[in-house]
């Protein structure tokens, strides 16, 4: 799923830490983070009186520029003839690009980059809207009764303005007084005051609708509210606006049938927008104090991939038809992959539940059989079995998705075709047939498989489907590709220590703690049916990290370490307190830099905490980069803070300290890991070493940095004749 922005951010799946928004799967793995480094926004003038967002796409598409319309912004300027726009994209350098690619061509457009808002701006739209000009009118009558009655005619409806109904004071009198000037004396004046009178009613249209003789008035004045066209009274509300911060852009809506008049401003800022609602109900002079109503509003957006949004269309279109009648916009940005859906209104509870509508259609339905998930092992590629699921989509005129991480398929179309395509998708799975598949063991995995690990694979994949040669030192799977990628992934997640476990025979009662190994106190039971004390739970998920280069997962650790289950970020809701939950969070963005030194590095500054985008100097000059919480200047190719010197000058002053810094490390035997940089000691052990910064797989001997600790290993023994223990001649343990 494609969170642009981080919009309609689902509890749970994203949260900003370090200054960068930070976006997870369900099982807690990071799936993205963004820094406001990674985006630019180019401000172009010159465009054509009258130019939409449409035709700037089309103008950017091309100069070999594919945005969404979503990324464009037309801005009113009174001022000039031309019309102004900005563009915003993912990519650090497309506003600078495009500025030299529009000066290179010659073109009557220019561009020029324009800094961004390092804060999350969600909420930066508001609505506003005033009543339209309206008559008022005034009727003068000699008699009280005869003023009273036609008042209640009116507000009954027996008497109207141009056929529309329109609201009457009661009757007011007048004793001894001069009225206004088109008044002429009256010893008693009775008047009635009409108002919501449609604009374009004549006095003669009032004397008319008034048929009965003895209820005509003596005089009728007709009047209107405010006599400023819409253009003017924009003018003036934009600039009550731009009194609480800077607007992105401002829209007068077309006229229509409706009693006010209704316009849109986006700010820069989020804040400046909620600052802006003070002005709702604010009386202006330009409305013959009539009253202003500003309301933000809250939007929510999902992407979709477009073939999706097709399948789900009619449903989507239902749903709509609900947000409409509670006030809500629904808008649909159509692409080639991707669909973008956005529903918008000032109830943030309505807004807030119709996205959650739209993220329970569009996450589709996992497909089952008998209660149990369909898949097989075929899936995993884009052979037969594959084609023929293609298909199946085509008949249907459905969408079945695969997830291959998740061994699931989701179905995406209306809910009377689930049932056909669980047939024929279980009819052509039935038809594949089990294949043998033969793991060649190492030394390290032989001697794991005959100290109890072949058991564990046993109780994996059930009876008579593994088979240990202990000649040819091997293993047959008899089954399935996912039978077999479960056997590898036992294999290569073991470690010494778990070795002894096997070894011991020791087993657990099922209401055992699997941390503590005692009965559970204030027990909890995950979904696989493991028993755990809460306090155990907790601590061992804030304390979980990566395994090897994996993404972050929290595993199960019951059955002795074999269960498979890794709890998703709901299940961990469920059991844990909330302060456990975002320390999960926040453990497993800090888990994703540390392994990450290439892509992501923290400010050096102490306290200070922001994460910034590592790059590559490919010139003299060092990449630009301040730190937007600390200010501090520093170089994001080599780390260092060298102000206008180049990494390469800055190196050459430093030499002097590293060697002496050199000398000492190699006395007391450290390195530091060739990806990260950070310091490792080799005290005892083998040569196989784990970084405690980026956790890669290196070799003592070489350096050389490894994804897991099997090849690691496999290449000790083969270039090094060894791991590097000295007991490498008695082969296996």
């Amino acid at each position: 799923m494609r969170m642009r922005l981080g919009q309609g951010r689902d509890d749970g799946l994203a949260r900003d830490f370090s200054g960068a928004s930070v976006y997870y799967n369900e099982y807690g793995s990071i799936l993205k983070i963004s820094l406001p480094t990674d985006f630019s926004l180019a401000c172009i003038t010159g465009l054509a009186p009258g130019a939409t967002p449409e035709a700037v796409v089309d103008i950017l598409r091309g100069l070999g520029l594919n945005l969404d319309i979503e990324c464009v912004r037309i801005l009113e300027n009174s001022a000039s003839a031309g019309v102004t726009a900005t563009v915003k994209a993912e990519d650090p350098l497309f506003a600078k690009e495009l500025s030299v690619t529009l000066q290179n061509r010659q073109s009557a457009l220019s561009a020029t980059p324009m800094p961004i808002d390092a804060r999350r701006t969600n909420c930066r739209k508001v609505y506003i809207s005033w009543h339209k000009p309206t008559q008022s009118v005034w009727l003068n009558f000699g008699n009280g009764e005869i003023a009273n009655r036609v008042a209640q005619r009116f507000n009954q409806g027996t008497y109207t303005c141009l056929g529309q109904r329109v609201k009457s004071s009661a009757a007011k009198s007048s004793h001894s007084r001069r009225g206004r000037d088109y008044f002429s004396y009256n010893p008693v004046a009775w008047t009635i005051t009409l108002s919501e009178v449609p604009s374009g009613t004549t006095s003669r249209d009032v004397q008319e609708s008034i048929r009965p003789l003895q209820d005509k008035p003596r005089h009728v004045e007709v009047r209107d509210s405010y006599r400023a066209s819409d253009a003017e009274v924009s003018v003036e509300v934009r600039s009550h606006l731009e009194e609480h911060g800077p607007l992105e852009s401002f829209y007068l809506a077309p006229p229509s049938k409706g009693k006010r008049v209704k316009a849109s401003a986006w700010f820069r800022d989020e804040a400046d927008a909620r600052s802006a609602c003070s002005l709702n109900g604010r009386q202006l002079d330009i409305l013959g104090q009539g009253k202003l109503t500003v309301t933000l509003v809250q939007s929510a957006k999902i992407s979709v991939l477009t073939t999706v949004y097709l399948a789900l269309k009619p449903r989507i279109d239902k749903e709509s038809i609900t947000w409409r009648e509670q006030y809500l916009g629904f808008h649909v940005y159509p692409g080639t992959l991707h669909t973008t859906l956005k529903v918008e209104g000032d109830n943030s509870k309505s807004v807030a539940n119709a996205r959650r509508t739209l993220e329970e259609i569009s996450r589709g339905v996992v497909l089952e059989d008998g209660g149990k998930v369909i898949w097989g092992s075929a899936l995993n590629s884009t052979g037969r079995v594959y084609k023929k699921l293609k298909s199946i989509e085509r008949d249907l005129q459905v969408v079945i998705a695969r997830d291959k991480s998740k061994h699931q398929l989701r179905f995406h179309g209306p809910p009377e075709k689930i049932q056909p395509a669980v047939r024929r998708i279980t009819d052509i799975l039935r038809e594949e047939s089990s294949t043998s598949y033969e793991i060649d063991l190492t030394p390290h995995q032989f001697s794991w498989t005959i100290k109890g690990g072949f058991k564990s694979i046993e109780q994996a994949l059930g009876n008579n489907v593994a088979v240990f040669n202990v000649v040819s030192r091997s293993i047959i799977i008899n089954g399935t590709q996912q039978q077999y990628d479960t056997a590898v992934a036992i294999m290569d997640g073991k470690r010494a220590i778990e070795f002894r476990s096997s070894l011991d025979g020791a087993t657990t009662s099922d209401g055992d703690c699997p941390i503590c190994f005692c009965e559970a106190d204030t027990a909890i039971q995950t979904s696989c049916k493991h028993t755990y004390c809460l306090e155990c739970f907790e601590g061992y998920c804030k304390s979980a990290t990566s395994t090897d280069k994996n993404d972050f997962q929290i595993k199960c650790q019951g059955g002795e370490g074999t269960c498979s289950t890794v709890f998703t970020l709901h299940e961990l809701k469920d059991h844990v307190s909330s302060s456990v939950f975002e320390a999960v969070l926040q453990s497993s963005f800090e888990d994703y830099v540390q392994r990450h030194p290439e892509i992501f590095r923290h400010c050096p500054t102490p306290d200070c905490g922001h994460i910034y985008r590592c790059t590559t100097s490919l010139g003299s000059q060092p990449p630009a980069y301040t730190c937007s919480n600390c200010f501090e200047r520093l170089c994001t190719s080599c780390h260092a803070r060298h102000g206008e010197y180049t990494c390469a000058e800055f190196k050459d002053i430093a030499a002097g300290g590293d060697a002496a810094l050199a000398r000492l490390k190699r006395e007391l035997n450290i390195k530091n890991c060739p990806q990260c940089t950070t310091p490792m000691e080799k005290t005892e052990g083998c040569n196989h070493i784990t970084c405690g910064g980026c956790r890669a797989h290196i070799c003592w001997v070489c350096m050389e940095v490894f994804e897991s600790s099997g090849p690691c290993y496999s290449h000790m023994n083969k270039v090094h004749g060894g791991i590097g223990l000295g007991l490498d001649h008695l082969g296996d343990w």
